[in-house]
């Protein structure tokens, strides 16, 4: 039997004495004491390593981490120096609380980016395998601060829309540091652009691939086994940035297998329906409807039906009106309110089959894929020819955008799902 379990208050050895006061009470654990620790670290008492703007006990526990207010601490004497494993490897510049404003030219305030700086190294430590402090001048370091950078600083359309790009550059660090599936997402999407702009530099291949991976896991075990305790502005963000993630990773990976149903579209499509999930999920719908990120929940309506009348244009046959027509009689479609797989997702892509799309539209347009129904996506997975040709569809409108992630890929996959489609069935 272990000793401690017969230990008995006041009997054994001088060691198991010690345990014990006076009175026979087992004493307290002796532990260093933190004053300027966050308050939930202040409320359990546990020691708290005090990194802006977010602890290591609250991210571990995807909570939302709280410092005093400057006037309640002024009376403290400062802290010794902390020289432990724990602290970080550079000074610390970030204000007294978290990141949350931007300034009106879109760019953080100096020393709202310093924290940020701060904030990513200090998680990047904390989540270091082995653990370990980085070299403040090394190269993890200065790729973190060039990821945030480029981050926050690109200013051409690259990440959605004019709406969904500002909205996601001004609020997606302050959520990040209570959401790592975020965090990782921001920092894969910058490297992944800048190996697009740089691809001889290996530094970034690496870097968005990790990054990608590692917000993929985290953001589907929110998803699948905690998703009423997520944050719904957190994981509706971290969405819209994987969407644009696994569509270039996925097909970049099929692009040299052999035409199969194995290469079929479903994978990123898939990993796309955490929306209609996080949707479905009430109180995550709650915050996104009275949220920042409203105006980039409303571009997942539905359209308004389409004239159903339309006919092929004998004088101009290649004109968009002749190209919706000729799918509608392909997937035999007679009306709208017809009960076919075929009519809601042609329902939502016809706007941007009639007129060409631009940045303005991207949002709308991964929303028709984020948003396809189950019973399109089992016709997809069986190599269904009218399935796939809508998608085609939808791949060829998409590099009209001209973003960096949507020209490669949708050539690639609209490729491919042309081959798949002339499979034997």
């Amino acid at each position: 039997m272990q000793a401690w379990v017969t230990e008995t208050p006041g009997g054994g050895d001088e060691q198991s004495k010690s345990l014990y006061n006076e009175t026979g009470a087992r004493r307290r654990r002796a532990h260093p004491k933190s004053r300027n620790g966050c308050q939930h670290c202040k409320q359990r008492r546990v020691k708290c390593d005090e990194v802006r703007p977010a602890c290591g006990q609250c991210i571990e526990r995807k909570w939302k981490c709280e410092y005093p207010p400057p006037e309640k601490r002024a009376h403290l004497s400062p802290p010794p120096r902390n020289d432990s494993s724990e602290s970080l490897a550079i000074p610390k510049t970030e204000p007294e609380t978290p990141p949350t404003s931007i300034s009106d030219s879109g760019s953080p305030a100096a020393e709202s980016r310093n924290a940020i700086h701060t904030g990513v190294i200090a998680y990047l430590e904390r989540t270091s395998v082995p653990r370990r402090k980085l070299e403040p001048d090394g190269p993890q370091v200065r790729l973190a601060v060039e990821l945030v950078d480029h981050f926050l600083d690109t200013t051409e359309l690259w990440v959605g829309s004019s709406v969904s790009q500002t909205i996601i550059q001004r609020h997606a660090f302050p959520m990040a540091f209570h959401a790592s599936y975020l965090l990782h997402a921001v920092l894969g999407c910058a490297a992944s652009h800048l190996q697009f702009l740089h691809p001889g530099e290996k530094k970034y291949e690496t870097a968005a691939l990790h990054h990608y991976t590692r917000s993929l896991q985290a953001y589907s075990s929110q998803l699948v086994h905690d998703i009423e305790h997520g944050d719904g502005q957190a994981m509706m963000a971290a969405s819209g940035l994987l969407a644009k993630l696994t569509f270039i990773n996925t097909v970049a990976m099929n692009a040299d297998e052999p035409l199969s149903p194995r290469t079929s579209p479903v994978c990123w499509i898939r990993s796309m329906q955490g929306v209609k999930v996080i949707l479905s999920t009430p109180n995550l719908k709650t915050q996104l409807q009275t949220g920042f990120l409203l105006p980039i929940l409303q571009r997942y309506k539905t359209p308004p039906p389409m004239d159903i009348n339309m006919r092929v244009d004998v004088q101009d046959p290649d004109s968009p009106t002749s190209m919706l027509a000729r799918l509608r009689d392909f997937c035999a479609i007679s009306s709208l309110g017809a009960a076919d797989p075929y009519t809601p997702i042609i329902t939502r892509l016809a706007p941007y089959i009639l007129a060409v799309p631009d940045h303005d539209s991207v949002d709308e347009m991964m929303a028709i894929v984020a948003g396809v129904e189950t019973s399109f996506i089992e016709l997809l997975e069986q190599c269904d020819t009218r399935a796939l040709l809508i998608l085609c569809y939808w791949c060829a409108r998409l590099p009209f955008i001209q973003q960096w992630w949507t020209g490669p890929s949708a050539r690639i996959e609209c490729r491919l799902e042309l081959g798949l489609a002339k499979l034997p069935a």
